[in-house]
């Protein structure tokens, strides 16, 4: 598995994203690398079989190494304490997280100054790339602190990854604008489902629209073709791009 994307080399002037299944991606341009909600293990089926994965595991979070690893809301399928336990670079990679989120990245044996918080509203200047913490309406009472995240590139480039998230008017208002927009589909448990999707594509007016958050368990999938086809319904002007497993894009 030689030259695999945490090898690839980004020039500074795009940046690149892997799918990594569930809401999970790695981003990078040019020296600096992200990883963001990696569900790297099958641990939420250990809590309960109906989330069972329908894929195996499409790395091992071992041989990954990311500058900042971002987590949205203490979720198993997004703050996955089994990728985090094997994950080879604790002392060496910034965490990033809502507030209750850092509590339970600072259990699993994060070094305490290698965590940053950053919840809505808030900004980290890290390694060439600005966090911005994007209102998310939380999906339960566990998740109170939920943040969506836009990143800005030293290249100008912007990502939006919504986080899990309800919909609400809120959500429209308060989004920012985006090159590529990583939205939720699934449509379960809370999450927006394809309508509302659409209508914060409207709103974020990306370039790109990426969906997740649909494809990791049966249990709780939905058809990013749908999602496709009522974004061209709706005349969103975005091109929706659905991308397999641990391919990249390239913008």
């Amino acid at each position: 598995m030689g030259n695999i994307f945490y090898d690839k080399t980004v020039p500074s002037d795009k940046v690149a994203l892997w799918f990594l299944g569930q809401a999970g991606y790695y981003i990078k341009s040019g020296d600096c690398s992200i990883l963001i909600d990696p569900y790297l293990s099958d641990c939420v089926s250990k809590v309960n079989p109906l989330f069972l994965r329908r894929y195996p595991v499409p790395v091992d979070p071992a041989v990954v190494k990311a500058d900042i690893f971002i987590v949205t809301h203490d979720h198993l399928d997004h703050l996955d304490p089994e990728t985090i336990e094997v994950y080879s670079h604790k002392d060496s990679t910034i965490f990033v997280g809502p507030r209750f989120a850092a509590k339970k990245l600072a259990e699993l044996g994060i070094p305490d100054g290698n965590i940053q918080v950053v919840d809505s509203g808030e900004t980290l200047d890290f390694s060439g790339v600005r966090i911005e913490g994007v209102f998310a309406l939380p999906t339960g009472s566990d998740v109170l602190d939920t943040t969506g995240y836009l990143l800005t590139f030293a290249n100008g480039k912007t990502v939006y990854h919504t986080s899990d998230t309800e919909f609400c008017d809120l959500l429209l208002k308060a989004c920012p604008n985006a090159d590529v927009l990583l939205t939720c589909i699934n449509g379960k448990f809370g999450n927006l489902n394809i309508a509302d999707a659409v209508k914060l594509t409207a709103a974020v007016n990306p370039r790109y629209v990426i969906p997740n958050h649909y494809d990791v368990m049966e249990f709780n999938a939905e058809h990013p073709e749908s999602f496709r086809f009522f974004c061209s319904e709706a005349d969103i002007a975005a091109e929706c791009v659905i991308l397999q497993t641990l391919e990249c894009f390239t913008w």
